[in-house]
């Protein structure tokens, strides 16, 4: 079917993906300077499969690394090409996310059939996630997970579609889907709520046994794929960074990732959010009564561009000023799941959907058992799942084309940070 000729705003945003994709491939070429940040950290872990090969020596003196294995392969294959050498192994990142965009659009395209819209569009939305810049801009472990999570779902939409012909090709399309999925899971563990989400893809198919088949194959294989790492392990993670889990529930680090998607949300398409007369005075009052509840019980604070905040107030505003922006995180991370709960009621009898919403809140909700830290990474994930969620509600406009102009030039300066802009 053909699609309807872009406009030119669409055309603006076409461009500004592809500028911004071509952008980021050409300054992470220009990135020459040594491993930093957690570089060191993960190309350590790579030695570590030299010396003890894909081994239970080798999981278990993983260090200084939360994800599993997958990195280590990953660039282990590549050695040849990339020597393990800077800017080699950070364009491994930067292709694979030319990769994810592709998968965007392929899995746009089967789950909008029937409507004339250029897939481009909402794939190339990726590029105004502001998380996106560091994960792909440098080596680190984010983005492998995230290619397999994208072509897991990609097979796993051929293998539905498969479920009333004959022959074995959904079986097949199936455990390969699985099989991603579990590679996928050895790169980040925050994969495995795929799992239990993908339960939903069952919904209104009783009698369909070959779709019953096809979905426990795929949750089956992954987890083949996973659990005898993690019981070599005794846990989702390496056992020399298993104390970064330990602790307890963290209910601040959840409402910041799921402000975070809020963000993510209103970059890409704000038409998910849902508007009416009563919304920002709602808004407002939900502020107000968690301004004094978080400054005198919650004590949430949170306190982004404070550097820069220090040379512009006085220090009794930077005393409160972290008190005043965690209520309003509280209100919009809120609002965020209102909202999605409303999509979800909206959207409720389309299984494929609702088995991508729930992932996505599922990943987000892991952020509140991580007890050491918070980091825009965990969010970063979700990007590829929201991305292909929010495409129906992506419009071409002015404020889009500003908002997607921000979000890259945030995400640039967010990668160009750890550069110190060298």
């Amino acid at each position: 079917m053909n699609m309807l000729r872009p406009n030119s705003q669409e055309r603006l945003l076409l461009a500004s993906g592809i500028a911004g994709y071509l952008f980021l491939l050409v300054i992470t070429l220009l990135h020459w300077q040594g491993p930093l940040f957690d570089e060191p950290l993960f190309i350590a872990n790579i030695q570590l499969l030299h010396q003890y090969g894909l081994s239970r020596a080798f999981l278990l003196n993983i260090d200084n690394q939360a994800p599993g294995p997958l990195y280590q392969l990953i660039h282990y294959a590549l050695e040849p090409v990339t020597h393990l050498q800077t800017p080699g192994i950070r364009l491994v990142n930067t292709t694979m996310l030319l990769l994810i965009i592709i998968l965007l659009a392929a899995i746009i395209r089967k789950m909008q059939r029937k409507v004339k819209k250029s897939v481009w569009l909402p794939a190339l939305h990726i590029m105004a996630v502001p998380m996106i810049w560091q994960v792909a801009g440098m080596a680190l472990t984010e983005i492998p997970s995230m290619l397999f999570a994208t072509l897991s779902i990609w097979l796993l939409q051929h293998a539905l579609d498969h479920t009333h012909k004959r022959g074995g090709l959904g079986i097949f399309l199936s455990l390969l889907a699985g099989l991603c999925l579990g590679l996928a899971i050895l790169g980040s563990s925050s994969f495995l709520v795929f799992i239990p989400a993908a339960l939903l893809l069952l919904l209104q198919s009783a009698g369909e046994w070959k779709r019953w088949v096809n979905v426990s194959i795929y949750m089956g294989v992954a987890l083949l794929c996973c659990i005898p790492v993690f019981l070599i392990w005794g846990g989702l993670m390496p056992p020399k960074q298993a104390i970064i889990n330990a602790g307890d529930f963290v209910p601040w680090h959840g409402i910041l990732a799921f402000a975070y998607g809020a963000i993510i949300v209103f970059i890409v398409a704000p038409g998910w959010f849902i508007y009416r007369r009563l919304t920002l005075p709602v808004l407002v009052l939900l502020y107000i009564i968690f301004l004094p509840v978080n400054y005198y019980w919650l004590d949430f604070t949170y306190a982004p561009l404070n550097e820069a905040m220090k040379k512009i107030f006085p220090a009794a505003v930077i005393q409160i000023y972290p008190y005043l922006i965690s209520p309003l995180l509280i209100a919009i991370a809120l609002y965020f799941l209102y909202c999605s709960f409303l999509q979800w009621m909206e959207r409720r009898t389309e299984p494929f959907f609702l088995f991508l919403l729930l992932a996505t809140f599922l990943m987000l909700a892991t952020s509140f058992k991580v007890g050491h830290l918070f980091s825009s990474r965990y969010v970063a994930q979700t990007a590829p799942l929201f991305i292909i969620l929010l495409a129906p509600y992506v419009r071409a406009s002015k404020e889009q084309c500003i908002r997607f102009a921000a979000g890259m030039i945030i995400g640039l300066l967010s990668l160009e940070t750890n550069f110190l802009f060298r």
